[in-house]
């Protein structure tokens, strides 16, 4: 049974699912400046974060930009 797990794991495109942040090619630099400004500014929420980025065509929940901010940005540290 393990080797079926194995397999499917080598099947992927790596360890890990990639992050909605690496799929950013839609974007403008100009977007992708302010999306990392924002994700900075600590007086705008992951909820305004989202609704910004799906008004733009990224399809993102407030808990992944709070991921996002947390783990990839290191916001807040």
């Amino acid at each position: 049974m393990v080797d079926e797990f194995a397999q499917v794991q080598s099947e992927l495109n790596g360890p890990g699912t990639r992050g909605w942040w690496v799929k950013l090619d839609d974007l403008t630099d100009e977007q992708v400046q302010a999306l990392e400004a924002a994700g900075r500014d600590r007086s705008i929420s992951h909820r305004a974060i989202s609704i910004v980025l799906e008004r733009w065509g990224v399809e993102v929940s407030p808990m992944q930009v709070g991921h996002w901010r947390r783990n990839i940005l290191k916001a807040g540290r």
